[in-house]
């Protein structure tokens, strides 16, 4: 048996370390991974590479097929609304389903089929209709996964929570950010055939995940067991303030970093190592919001997003720049991990998917419909700079509102 001797201590040898040792330690290791909803990891690293192919690049394919600002504007702007309609419905549909899965495969493959229709024309009414119809299929697809991958841990009962799993988006994200510039040089259009292979290959993975059932109580679902929980939607108004601001970060810092900082090559490492960021607090987020408690951790997170915000105002050096944004894999995943998981552990089980689907649906829709308009005038007004000031303001108030409500309401 080969052994490797280490240095001793206090005069005596240490117990040597064999390969045999290392493999039982790795075999530990292995066994600890083991119980890991893999299905349910493999379907949020494929949905957030396809978040990061088709979402990043799609105003890019408009603008290559000559579509004007205030084209691709008007797009936005009527899928989201169509959105805001029909998301709340996708979540009702997710608790009254006999199994989890069913709604969910049914999203991706249908985004699977449907966006090969970008493939047909670029007639402006047509695509405009083809994106709004594929956006009511598209958009519901993050708050029903995230049901059922909380169901699919509650049931496995493997000591792995949300965030283990989570961290597969992230890796996903992150991964396809690099290679999709490569991927879509030659065409921007390659991006619906590489989305349809991620939708495809989520489908399947979420058939293989064990059957799943949400709702457990028989009878007609009532949404006031929903509303009475009047903390909730505390934590659904401070995930609004978080949501104005990264709205804000993606949709005009681009401006301000390639005006003050640095050219879009430095832009896009930015983007990288903002989202690598979030890697290790997956991992931790758990055990940090069971020690300090949701509302505590919602406070923090959202007080230190508003500094962000802050220094990001006064700061011209890239290095700087790079590491201050750092803050965001704290933040953005403390928030979100508490708001997910809060509604999944106060929500009534028979409608956690529901709840699921009004915070994305207030986060992900509202922002931008509101925030779209409002930051863009402000913008207008007080200049791109000096709108983060205004939303480092808004996060730091937030915060504070969000403490006050949630104590007046326990009182």
């Amino acid at each position: 048996m080969l052994k490797i001797g280490r240095k001793p201590r206090n005069g005596k040898l240490a117990a040597p370390i064999s390969i045999s040792g290392i493999a039982g330690i790795a075999a530990r290791f292995s066994g600890a991974l083991s119980g890991l909803p893999v299905n349910a990891f493999a379907i949020q690293t494929l949905y957030y590479s396809f978040v990061a192919g088709y979402g990043s690049y799609l105003v890019l394919y408009f603008k290559s097929i000559g579509f004007t600002a205030t084209q691709i504007g008007v797009i936005t702007s009527v899928s989201t609304f169509v959105v805001l309609l029909t998301q709340p419905i996708w979540g009702f549909a997710s608790d009254r389903a006999k199994d989890g899965r069913t709604v969910l495969s049914a999203l991706f493959l249908t985004c699977a089929i449907l966006i090969f229709a970008y493939y047909l024309t670029v007639d402006y009414i047509y695509v405009l209709i083809i994106a709004s119809l594929f956006a009511v299929f598209y958009n519901p697809i993050a708050p029903v996964m995230d049901s059922l991958t909380l169901e699919t841990i509650e049931n496995d009962r493997k000591g792995f929570d949300y965030g283990h799993v989570r961290v597969g988006g992230t890796i996903g994200y992150s991964v396809m950010v690099l290679v999709a510039g490569r991927l879509f040089r030659d065409s921007f259009r390659h991006m619906f055939l590489v989305g349809a292979i991620f939708a495809l290959a989520a489908f399947f993975f979420v058939r293989r995940t064990s059957s799943v059932k949400i709702r457990t109580k028989r009878g007609p679902l009532s949404f006031r067991a929903l509303l009475k929980n009047k903390t909730v939607f505390c934590f659904m108004f401070v995930n609004l303030i978080h949501a104005f601001g990264m709205m804000g970060f993606y949709s005009f810092y681009p401006l301000h970093f390639t005006a003050n900082v640095g050219n879009n090559q430095w832009f896009g490492v930015l983007l990288f190592s903002t989202a690598m960021s979030e890697l290790p607090f997956w991992f931790i987020s758990g055990k940090i919001v069971r020690r300090f408690g949701h509302v505590r951790m919602m406070f923090i997170s959202t007080f230190i997003v508003g500094i962000r915000w802050f220094v990001l105002y006064f700061l011209t050096n890239i290095p700087l720049v790079i590491f201050v944004n750092l803050l965001h894999g704290f933040c953005f995943v403390t928030v979100n991990y508490c708001i997910i998981t809060y509604i999944n552990d106060k929500v009534p089980k028979e409608l956690r998917a529901t709840g699921q689907t009004m915070n994305n649906l207030t986060a992900m829709v509202i922002s931008r419909v509101l925030g779209g308009i409002a930051f863009g005038r402000l913008g207008d007004i007080l200049g791109i700079d000096r709108l983060f000031l205004f939303l480092a303001a808004l996060s730091v108030a937030g915060a504070f509102l969000f403490v006050f409500w949630v104590r007046a309401i326990r009182e």
